[in-house]
């Protein structure tokens, strides 16, 4: 394979013509600046109708066309061969994304996508860690709402902690208070393909609900036991707090960040992660409501009859939220670290869906970071704090996330 530094493409963007694929493209295009890119899927006239769509004047920086099959390993090796950056959309990852990733890692190709399947970013770590260590390769999975708010929250809140107190937080809680947003068709069939991966295998649930299963050595026993499973009243922040659907995949992330990194806030770090709401009458119901719906979402995944009559019911993939729905979208995440008495509250929100409108930033400006910043990171499967740290935390906040201390 050709170095990086002479490349055809700086960028290539796989599975661009689904649903978030676009958003991404949107935003490369918008923000990629003299980006020499291009766009790549199985589908030659989708892409060609993206490409003719994207708001680039100057037909010079418009993207070329790929046309390759996620599932045929000669056509990965060629798209890693050509490009500094692959940045991927097309899930379900278990089901689409393994040639990719296998071809980036032995191409020393970085690579970013926004996957929050656990089983398969673990499978990923057993195949290529090792691989992409030694070509260069660095492989961030989790670049979009998974996981970026906790992950590089968790972070930049750490650095703060340290800058006031002179240490760091030996406990770390993420507080989700606001989540407006709607669900595309590619993350429900995500979601449906974990369940029947789970119901072929039994031990998969279990796997992946252990606590450090994405550390560097999964049977690591650190001080987290598990992630809350029922309502409680947080009497600190006066708040109910309840499960949160993607702290499954989020907490996990945090902990390899800090495995990968040298466990630099201590080996009795904790890290947990819930939904809040209101401490309130109509708080209390609200809390209720939605750890119902989690628990009836949870039901049907696993029933392959529930499934099929749900199938019938919701987005396909490649469908999702109109633009009036994700512009109406925000979230807001608010995580306090504390050690003793020292204590900090740190704030990452974003006016936009979280899964689609805000995730095509962190995504796309994750895409630009590898393949523009001096980054000091050196190649595995990292996650995207230990990756890319104060470069991303600065690019997000130039397209509108919000880091910074509470007010």
């Amino acid at each position: 394979m050709p170095p990086k530094r002479i490349r055809p493409f700086d960028v290539v963007l796989f599975g661009a013509s689904g649903f978030t694929g676009t958003l991404v493209a949107h935003h490369l295009a918008e923000h990629g600046g003299r980006l020499r890119w291009a766009v790549a899927g199985r589908d030659a006239a989708k892409l060609d109708a993206l490409v003719a769509e994207l708001p680039i004047a100057d037909p010079m920086h418009r993207p070329a066309v790929l046309v390759a099959d996620a599932l045929r390993r000669e056509d990965m090796a060629r798209l890693a061969g050509e490009a500094r950056v692959i940045c991927s959309t097309a899930g379900p990852f278990a089901r689409y994304g393994s040639e990719l990733v296998a071809a980036c890692a032995a191409a020393g190709t970085d690579y970013c996508d926004i996957t929050g399947e656990v089983h398969w970013v673990r499978e990923m770590i057993d195949a290529h860690h090792e691989t992409a260590r030694q070509t260069g390769a660095r492989l961030v999975h989790c670049c979009g709402f998974d996981s970026i708010p906790s992950d590089l929250g968790t972070w930049a809140l750490q650095q703060e902690m340290i800058a006031r107190h002179g240490v760091p937080a030996t406990a770390v809680t993420a507080y989700y208070e606001q989540l407006k947003g709607a669900v595309s068709g590619g993350t429900v069939a995500s979601m449906l393909a974990f369940a029947e991966a789970a119901r072929a295998d039994r031990s998969l649930a279990r796997r992946v609900a252990a606590p450090y299963t994405l550390n560097p050595d999964p049977a690591y026993r650190g001080a987290d036991r598990g992630d809350v499973r029922a309502i409680a009243y947080d009497r600190t922040r006066k708040v109910f707090t309840m499960p949160f659907i993607m702290a499954n995949t989020n907490a996990r992330v945090v902990r390899r960040s800090h495995a990968l990194a040298g466990f630099p806030w201590g080996a009795d770090f904790t890290y947990t992660e819930v939904a809040s709401s209101p401490g309130t009458a109509r708080g209390l119901v609200r809390a209720v409501t939605a750890t119902g719906g989690l628990a009836a979402a949870v039901l049907v995944a696993s029933s392959p009859r529930l499934r099929q009559l749900v199938q019938r019911r919701i987005p396909k993939p490649g469908e999702g939220p109109s633009k009036e729905a994700r512009d109406a979208g925000a979230f807001r995440v608010r995580l306090t670290g504390s050690r003793g008495e020292a204590r900090v509250e740190y704030v990452v929100s974003d006016n936009a869906d979280p899964g689609y409108g805000s995730t095509s930033k962190m995504l796309g400006q994750a895409t630009l970071c590898l393949a523009f910043d001096p980054l000091p990171s050196e190649g595995g499967c990292l996650t995207p704090s230990v990756a890319m740290g104060a470069a991303l935390l600065s690019r997000l906040r130039k397209v509108g996330l919000r880091f910074a201390p509470a007010d």
